[in-house]
């Protein structure tokens, strides 16, 4: 078995290697965390320009066609930087439940904007009581005509100040912990009912309280099958986990490089 990157994975690593030696060294980063959004839009506009948020999407989604090595890629280099802006959120986790589960009309409407960098997204899942268990919702998500009124409350929803659409995970049916009964719905965090409440984490990005008060969205704003969807984010939740492992392996190696450097000169 073949464990070598191909030419076009070496050439994307040397690719955001390159822009973020130049572009985001440490003072810049801390920088960035300590401004009033507390993130940079250009850099983000920049990953776009770069192909960088495209990278996991299909080519016939518009993307690169890349899978889970050229995120682990990115997030590896990301790790090493320290990289603030919202990857993860917006394309490892929310594109990740477009690319598995959503219809061809919500990929079309909103994988673009993502790829683009016009669009930043947050997936609100953890609740107080939930701890580990992502089936554990009170937030609730009740038909109404043709759509849904959601109500509930979602905790630590990294990336949410800088968010313009939520994944909000809601109980549609069964009991507070069955694992049937869950569903996924797209929300406009401008909507009517959304209110948030935004904080700095301890790791210098940003996160929100969320809360959610009769806030109606259609049919067409689910994602996968109603009361189906623990699977589904438990796959995507993998992913992240995988992406967050390569982050977290990449911020070693850059520690590991320095201490051996500076062993080096004592």
């Amino acid at each position: 078995m073949d464990f070598s990157f191909t030419e076009e994975q070496t050439l994307l690593r040397n690719t955001v290697q390159s822009f973020l030696q130049d572009k985001y060294d440490f003072d810049t980063r801390r920088k960035i965390s300590a401004s009033a959004d507390g993130w940079s839009k250009e850099i983000w506009g920049q990953f776009a320009e770069l192909g960088l948020l495209a990278a996991p999407f299909s080519e016939e989604q518009g993307g690169l066609g890349g899978g889970p090595i050229e995120t682990m890629i990115l997030m590896e280099e990301f790790g090493r930087n320290l990289v603030i802006e919202p990857f993860m959120e917006t394309v490892v986790i929310c594109g990740g439940f477009l690319r598995e589960a959503g219809t061809a009309a919500q990929q079309e409407a909103h994988v673009p904007g993502i790829i683009g960098g016009e669009n930043v997204w947050a997936f609100g899942y953890a609740e107080p009581q939930g701890r580990y268990n992502l089936a554990d919702l009170v937030t609730t998500a009740k038909a109404d005509g043709d759509g849904y009124v959601i109500n509930g409350y979602k905790a630590v929803v990294l990336g949410a100040p800088w968010a313009d659409k939520l994944i909000i995970s809601a109980r549609t049916g069964g009991g507070q912990r069955d694992a049937d009964g869950v569903s996924l719905f797209i929300v406009d965090k401008s909507a009517a009912g959304v209110s948030t409440r935004d904080y700095p984490t301890v790791d210098g990005r940003r996160a929100s309280e969320i809360t959610l008060e009769n806030v109606k969205v259609g049919a067409d704003a689910v994602i996968g099958e109603i009361g189906k969807a623990l699977p589904l984010i438990e796959k995507v939740t993998d992913q992240a986990i995988a992406a967050l492992s390569a982050e977290a392996a990449g911020g070693m190696k850059e520690l590991n490089d320095a201490t051996v450097e500076y062993c080096k000169t004592r």
